[in-house]
């Protein structure tokens, strides 16, 4: 790739983040800026650097080389019989949540970069909501804010950390009073992650019908 080129997608990339942040302090559901922005920061440092912690990873690299349980699917009936500690019943009342995006609406769903990139974004956002659960993050700013910081944590995540980056800007402007509470949030969010068991290699489709309280003992995920 050329000179120019590589400036033109590093200067696409800074537009559709820098935008995107500013669309997200006012309407905190709309990522599509900040996603189109990310595709064109892939080759930066940053993302490589996330993409390496991935790959180092035993059990991410073997989800990655096997591409186990490709797609987006879920078995909700399935998960909705189960009994209400387990991983799999609150998974799927969590997803209930009205600020939960729907799996089939994400914009992975339709992402083509890569067989490789395109399974690891597709894995990474389906057990995102599952993390929430996992560690015990609400559906909401703070929650959002949280989990960020767990992804910083355990593997230098640059789109959380940029979604922090707004997420404090945001907190700043509109809700000046919650900052401290931001702040612990974020703090507990990377001590977390520092702690527990990479979260990004785990088949957590056989973990569905484990409680909640098992699972987190499993993966050293200990929820305050």
């Amino acid at each position: 790739m050329t000179r120019l080129k590589k400036w033109f997608r590093f200067l696409s990339a800074c537009f559709f983040l820098i935008s995107g942040g500013v669309i997200l302090i006012f309407n905190r559901r709309n990522y599509k800026p900040i996603y189109r922005g990310f595709r064109y920061f892939m080759e930066h440092e940053s993302y490589q650097i996330a993409l390496r912690r991935l790959r180092e990873d035993p059990g991410t690299s073997e989800l990655l080389e096997s591409r186990y349980r490709q797609g987006l699917q879920v078995d909700w009936k399935k998960l909705k019989s189960l009994p209400e500690n387990t991983l799999g019943f609150q998974f799927a009342q969590f997803m209930k949540h009205p600020e939960v995006t729907p799996l089939e609406h994400l914009p992975e769903a339709q992402t083509q970069i890569s067989p490789e990139i395109d399974y690891l974004r597709q894995r990474i956002r389906l057990i995102h909501d599952i993390h929430h659960v996992v560690c015990g993050y609400p559906a909401d700013e703070l929650g959002e804010m949280g989990i960020s910081a767990f992804y910083v944590a355990q593997i230098n995540s640059p789109l959380n950390s940029m979604l922090l980056a707004f997420g404090l800007i945001k907190c700043t402007i509109r809700m000046p009073a919650r900052l401290p509470e931001l702040m612990q949030e974020i703090t507990r969010g990377w001590q977390m992650g520092l702690k527990a068991r990479n979260l990004f290699g785990i088949k957590w489709e056989e973990l569905w019908e484990t409680p909640v309280d098992e699972v987190r003992r499993q993966v050293g995920v200990e929820v305050s």
